[in-house]
Parts: C-alpha cells; structure tokens; sequence
C-alpha cells in the first residue's frame, strides 16, 4: 500500500509539472508567432495608409484641377478678375502636391512615369488658360479657341490619368488587405492545427493516467456526499419535528394553536398560502386558520362535507396528496408586490390515537420535495396530538365553568333558577336563529345548484351552434376545393388550346420577319419582330400558368433519374455566363467539398427552378457579381444558393413575392417587367421535388436565394399540394455572405 501510495504520488508529481511546463512553452512559442505575425500587420497597414495618403493627394490634385478650371471658365464669361482667384489660389497648390506626391510614389515606377504624363498635360493645359486670360484681358474673341475644344480635350486627358492613378492605388490598396487577410487566416489556422494536435496527444495522455485517480477520488468524495445529504435531511426532519413539538407547549386556545402551527410549517418550508382543518362531529371539515389567505378567500365557506373535497379525500385515504401543477385559477397568493398562483399543493391528515381528527392544506411557490412530504408523515402524529390536547383542554375549561355556575345556583335557587329560565330562553333564541341560519344557506346552496344547473344549458346550447358553425366551416373549405380544382384543370385545358394557334403565329411572324423573298420594307420586318417577341413572351407567360396549374391541380408528373450534380451546375454556369458578361457582371461557381457526386430527382424541374432564379438574379442585378454556391446541407440534403448584388428585397416584401403573380413592389414590375409567376412555380416545384427554397435578402445589398433537395427524391403523397409560405432565413450561407436580390419574375 505504501509503494502504491508513493507510485500514485510520483504519477501526481508528474503530471503535474508536465501540466505546467507544456502550457508556458506553448505560450512563449504562442506569443512568439503572434509578435512575427503583428510586426506584419504593422508593415502592412503602414503600407495601406501609404495607399490612402496617396490617394488623398491625387483626389486634391483633381479637387484644384477643377477649381482651376472653374475660375476660367467664369473669367471668360465675366471678364472679372474676382473669377479668377479659384485659379490663381489653387495652381501653387497643386504645384505643391505634385512634388509631394512625387515623392510619395517614387518606389513605384509606373506610377510615377503616369504622374509625369500628369504633370506634362496640366503644364500644357495652363499655357492654354495663360494664353485665354491675356486674350481675355486684351478683350479679345475667346469663343473661338474654346470652340476648338483644345483645352477641353486636355483637361479631360488629364481627368482620365489622374482616375487611372487613383485606381491603380485602390487596387494596390485591396491587394495589400487580401494578402494581409491571406497570411492572418493561414497562420492562425496552421497554429490552432498545431495547438489542437499537441493539447490532445497531452491530454490523452494525461487522461489515462489520472483516470485512475480520479475514479477512487470520485468514489469516495460520492459516498460522503450522500452520507452528508442524508444525516442533513434526517437532522431538517428531527428538527422540524423538534421545533414544532415547541410550538404545541403552552398553546391552551385552539385558535391560537392552529396559527402558530402554519406559521411554522410557512417559515420552515417556505410555505405562501396554507390551512387547517379539523374534523366536525359530523364527519365534516371546517376551516380553523390560514396563512396567507386573500381578504375574498377568507370570507368563502370555511365548512366541507364529507367525501366533496380533497381534504375529506385525504381525510379518506389517510396519505400525503401532492398536487402539481396547479391550474391557472386554482387559488391567488397576494403581497404588497404583486400577486400570483402557487406551483404545488400538499394535503395532509392529522391523526390521535389513529383517528383523523384534521388535515391541514399548503401551497408553495415550488415543485414539492420528498422531505416535504417526509417531513409532514413524521409530525403529522405530533400535530393531531396537540389539536386533541388542547380540544381536550377547552372541553375541561367548558365542564369547569359549568360546575362552578352549578355551586352559585345551589347557593342561591331561586336566583339560581329565574339565571337558569333565561339560560334557556336565550339559548332556545340562538338555537332558531342558528337554524334559521342554517336554512338561509340551504337555500343559498339550491339557488347556487340552480344557477348552475342554467350555466350548463347554456354553455351546451352554444357547444351545439358552435359545432354547427365547424360543419359549415367545412364545407366551405370544400366548396374551395373545389372550386380551386376547377380552376386549376380549366386554366390548363385552356393553356393547351391557346398554344396550338401562338405556335401558328410566331411560325408566321418569324418567316414575315425573316423577309426571305425580300418584298417587305424595314417598318413591316420591324412590326413582324415585334409580333413574334410579344408572341415569344405570351407563350412564355401560358407555359407559366400551365405548370402551375398543373402544379396545382397534382397533374405534374416528374421522372427521377440518377444525374452527376457538378455536370448540371457546370451546364447552367455555361449558359449563363454569357449572359452575366453581357451586362458586365461577374459569374463564380462554387461547389464546396463533401458534395455528393450524384442525386436522384427530376433533372428537367430542377434545372427549370435554377434558371428562373440565375435569370431573376441576371434581370436585378446591374453592377457587381453573381455566385452560384453548392454544398452539402444537413443529412441527405444538397443547397444551391444564388446569391447577387442587386437590388436586394425589404423584409416585409419577402413573403410575398413567392405568391402568384406578385413583386416585390409595383416598381420592379414596370421597370423590370416579369409576370409573378417564376418563384411561386419554382417553390410549388421545389416542394414536389421534396425540397424548399428559402430568402436571405437586404435592400441595396443584394439577396441570396438557396434551394435545397434531397439527395434522393421520395414520391409523396399523390394530390394537389396547397401553396405553404417560404421559409425565410436570417441566417447566411457558409463562406458565401449576404448577396442575393431576388424577385418573383
């Protein structure tokens, strides 16, 4: 034991200090890689404020070019020399900047070579305005060298350098960052790699060596922890059974005993609102005190019959009731604060001599404990004992004074007698008004059974037309069925019928504007165009309203397939590309790793609902770039998120544009155009295909609209599916960030 003890003390030891020294050596080499990577964010950000003095100096540079430009300008038309103070206050200026500014670029050749040809056409400019202000001043035609346009020319020559250098210095400027950025992230992810591998190779160790410690540590310190609950909770239950016996010792009035006894059991086990009840020679319990109680329930009926209440249940039962959780409106508890309803109720018979002779009633804040419970078993004995001894004691008190009123009429009979007469006829008189009493609360009682009685009807009567009211509810759903059914085949047969003769027309209309025989003029090519593009889009606009009724009316059929998911997303980054570089925009495709190379759905929807949301994406978005980012989302699930920086949607505007031929506002249509049909289709088609599509949006932000599917599509319940709201996320896609503004085209 010994030796084992000593082991045990040197694997202490050991891990100890192994404990201390690892973490000090892994903070010096910690503050060592942060002191390198700080000294590189220093020289980084000083070269980024470098950039921004720079670019300060060439916006002044441009600032006093214009003021130059200005007070000529108004010299030439006033003749004025006050016009001319702009000029004549800013060319030492701009002198001045461009040296310093010189200075500031001279580490970067090809700026400086840029500035040179700055400083040239600003020279050649202000011999031009030297040249106006003499002609000016000799009162000589100045429209005809402004007419010529030389000086204009040079001024714009110089406005599109001194932009060219700002930009250069921008891009310098995000390069910096992005290196910056680059470094900080690769480092600090090499180091929590680093970190992350040596703690848990430490801690693995470690682990296993004081493994064996702790489970004899933690036996032990488990059996005294419930040695100490238990003698704790044995000696709170001697010592309420202790201080409660006190409480009994001297309490000769029942009334006065019966309060102090709940205002123990309120300040020893948290009691709020609590009463005692003993037992009438009736079999009846009458209330004898309460703690706690509200002015309107002191003055409710303070008798119970037998077997109509709880406490004559437990009464009955001869156990501990516990009631939790209460009703709302079971009882109020009140204070100067504020008022409220207790959580738990504990019921409690009190016994002599294995008679119940009360039982007294608690309310607590709280969920009740089993030393509650405990606690009222063990001096529920102790409690009956002393209601019994002081009844006892007030029956004692009433025969004694009965015996001495006895002496004093045998001392004096006929006083005695004549005391005696009207005795009785007093208590002849209390005996009629207590039964007289007693009739006024029968009557109460069947007046209160009546009224009851009445309420019940009542509330049946209105149970009866309430239950009608549902089946007529119903059957207007019904009738809404139907008619939305109707509906939905009538649009669709509709749809067919009016493409058969569209397809005619836009065969006509597109040989008419093809002119092949050339006996057209332009004006009727033109009118034959634009037959065919309105054509185009009405039967665009038939094609959307007959999946959606088909959508509607359960008659879309889908036809599952096995696709490779990066060939469909390369396939609409090919198709849309174009279109994106058309209008100056930039398309990224990401597909994250952990994608699942294949996916079991219906190819022709899915690729129709990320076509409607690129081309949504494409239509509201006129500067900036647009992404389409794939990854794994969840278990069995796959997202694509297309995500812009257009418009971007309000938050309240969000929900609706999902609906049919709703916008985001009457504005996107007129500018935008767009029948509303495009998402409502695509999220009916994305529930069919088991998915959802969810909005992340922020005005002038852009938006970012995800579609997720599952990896492999299950047929659902045959039938029309009612439209449900989308979902919209507050939350943005992974590696992504806010973009995508989307619309209901």
């Amino acid at each position: 034991m010994p030796n084992s003890a000593m082991m045990d003390e040197r694997g202490f030891r050991r891990i100890l200090i192994r404990n201390i020294t690892t973490p000090l050596a892994a903070g010096v080499v910690s503050a060592g890689v942060f002191v390198v990577l700080l000294a590189y964010l220093i020289t980084t950000m000083n070269w980024v404020e470098h950039s921004e003095r720079v670019i300060g100096n060439a916006n002044e540079i441009a600032k006093q070019m214009v003021d130059m430009e200005t007070g000529l300008r108004g010299y030439l038309l006033a003749g004025e020399e006050v016009f001319l103070q702009p000029y004549v206050i800013a060319k030492p200026k701009l002198a001045a900047n461009l040296d310093g500014l010189s200075k500031l670029v001279d580490d970067n050749p090809s700026q400086l070579d840029r500035l040179r040809t700055i400083r040239y056409q600003q020279q050649q400019w202000d011999l031009y305005a030297q040249e106006m202000i003499r002609l000016r001043a000799a009162n000589g035609d100045v429209t005809g060298p402004v007419k010529t346009g030389r000086g204009k020319s040079q001024f714009d020559e110089i406005r599109r350098q001194l932009d060219a250098f700002v930009a250069t210095e921008v891009r310098m400027r995000q390069e910096r960052n992005d290196d910056a950025r680059t470094v900080t992230t690769w480092v600090a992810i090499v180091y929590l790699l680093l970190t992350l591998g040596v703690g848990g190779i430490l801690a693995w160790f470690g682990r296993r060596e004081l493994t064996g410690l702790s489970r004899i540590y933690t036996k032990a310190l488990n059996e005294h922890a419930e040695h100490a609950t238990l003698l704790q909770q044995q000696a709170w239950l001697r010592t309420g059974q202790s201080e409660l016996a006190q409480q009994g010792i001297g309490q000769l009035a029942l009334p006065q005993l019966s309060v102090a006894l709940l205002q123990f059991l309120a300040r020893y086990m948290g009691v709020v609102v609590g009463a005692l009840y003993l037992r009438a020679p009736d079999g009846s319990f009458r209330r004898v005190a309460s703690y706690g109680f509200s002015e309107e329930w002191e003055q409710r009926d303070q008798r119970m019959k037998s077997g109509e209440s709880l406490v004559a249940q437990a009464a009955q039962e001869r156990r501990v009731i516990r009631l939790e959780p209460l009703p709302a409106d079971y009882i109020r508890v009140s204070s100067g604060l504020g008022q409220g309803a207790p959580a738990s109720v504990l019921l409690a018979p009190v016994d002599a001599d294995g008679e119940v002779n009360g039982v007294i009633e608690l309310g607590l804040l709280r969920p009740v404990s089993e030393r509650d419970v405990d606690l009222l078993n063990m001096v529920k004995g102790n409690i009956g004992s002393a209601i019994e001894a002081s009844a006892s004691r007030q029956r004692l008190q009433e025969v004694l004074a009965e015996t001495q009123q006895l002496n004093e009429e045998l001392q004096v009979q006929q006083e005695e007698l004549r005391t005696a007469n009207e005795e009785l006829e007093e208590q002849s008189r209390v005996l009629e008004e207590s039964q007289a009493s007693l009739e006024n609360q029968k009557a109460e009682l069947e007046q209160t059974n009546e009224q009851l009685a009445e309420q019940g009807q009542a509330l049946d009567q209105k149970n009866a037309e309430l239950q009608k009211a549902q089946l007529d509810l119903e059957e207007r759903a019904r009738d809404l069925e139907r008619a939305s059914q109707y509906k939905s085949q009538f649009l669709a047969n509709m749809s067919h019928e009016l493409r058969t003769p569209l397809n005619s027309s836009l065969i006509l209309a597109k040989l008419l504007a093809e002119n092949a025989q050339g006996n057209l003029n332009d004006e009727q090519v033109r009118f034959a165009n634009t037959i065919y593009s309105a054509g185009n889009d009405l039967l665009n606009l038939i094609n959307d309203i007959l999946d959606i009724s088909k959508v509607e009316a359960g008659k879309l059929d889908l036809v599952p397939e096995n696709l490779a998911i990066r060939q469909v997303v390369e396939g609409m980054a090919a198709s849309f590309d174009p279109m994106a570089q058309q209008k100056k925009l930039a398309f990224h495709l990401h597909v994250t790793d952990g994608v699942p190379q294949h996916m079991v759905t219906d190819r022709q929807r899915m690729e129709q609902i990320l076509k409607n949301l690129l081309s949504n994406a494409l239509k509201f978005t006129s500067s900036g770039q647009i992404t389409l980012h794939v990854q794994q989302a969840g278990d069995g699930q796959v997202s694509f998120a297309v995500i812009d920086t257009g418009i971007g949607i309000r938050a309240e505007d969000q929900q609706g544009i999902f609906n049919a031929f709703q916008q985001a506002d009457g504005t996107t249509s007129r500018k935008y155009g767009g029948t509303g049909l495009g998402l409502s289709i695509s999220r009916d088609l994305a529930h069919l295909l088991g998915g959802d599509i969810s909005l992340t949006s922020e005005p002038g932000k852009g938006s970012c609209f995800t579609l997720t599917l599952p990896v492999e599509w299950r047929n659902p319940v045959a039938g029309p599916r009612a439209a449900s709201p989308v979902a919209v996320m507050s939350a943005e896609p992974p590696a992504v960030g806010m973009a995508h503004a989307a619309d209901s085209a």
